[in-house]
Parts: structure tokens; sequence; C-alpha cells
């Protein structure tokens, strides 16, 4: 019942059956598979609800919305734009602050009003705040 020992009985487990020309050696010196980014997108992509082909940028921007696109504050710089979600220092997020003015957005659900002296203090990140919902009659 005992078999010849083969070249392969040498090899870790995971790497038992690989072709040498599927992996080559990462920055740091580990042995990885040359597809793992491709490997990393399809996952990415089946994650996000894709079925079969997709285009890379369709899933960066799927990922995008998931995520947010969450920009760092700056007190000199006004985002501009007439509603935005902010993150306050505490991990809150405020969605729907409406601009009041230059530099002045308002939450309305706690009525506080944000301000350049908030951003890159309490405010640490702000995003464009998707349009409100319809109305329905």
């Amino acid at each position: 019942m005992n078999r010849e020992v083969t070249e392969l009985d040498f090899r870790k487990p995971e790497f038992r059956h690989a072709k040498v020309e599927d992996y080559e050696f990462r920055d740091d010196g580990a042995l990885v598979r040359k597809d793992r980014w491709i490997t990393g997108m399809r996952t990415i992509s089946s994650l996000m609800g894709n079925r079969g082909g997709f285009e890379i940028d369709d899933v960066v921007e799927q990922v995008g919305r998931l995520v947010g696109n969450w920009c760092p504050p700056d007190p000199d710089e006004d985002p501009g734009l007439e509603r935005i979600d902010i993150r306050l220092s505490c991990g809150s997020v405020l969605a729907g602050c409406e601009r009041t003015g230059p530099f002045a957005y308002r939450w309305p659900f706690g009525n506080i009003t944000f301000t350049s002296k908030d951003f890159g203090a309490d405010v640490v990140e702000w995003q464009e705040s998707p349009p409100p919902p319809a109305a329905t009659a």
C-alpha cells in the first residue's frame, strides 16, 4: 500500500498542483497568482450583483455609489452644492443638509447650521446628497 514519494509531496498544499507560469513574486516577496487582480475584480463585480460580463468602469461606479463619494473638508472651500451629507467626528452622518447661504448648510431635522468653521473641525467628511424623494400624492 505504500506509494513512491514524488516531487509534489515536497510542495506546500496550496502550490501542490500549481503551474510555475501562473505565479510571480509580489514586491514584499510573497508568492502570488498573476491573475489576482482579474480574480479580485470578478469577485467584486459578483458581490455588486453583476452576472456574466462587466465593464471595470461600471463596477467602480457601483462601488462608488455603495461607499459614497466622501470628500475631505476644507474650511476655505465651500462645496457650493444645494444639498450635502455631512459626517461628523463622532461618526454620525447628517444627510440632506440644505444650503442656506455662502458656506452655510442647515440640517433640517435638528435645525443645526454648519459653516466654514465646522469644516475640518467637527465636520470630517462631506459628499453631495442625492436629490430628495419626489412627493407622492
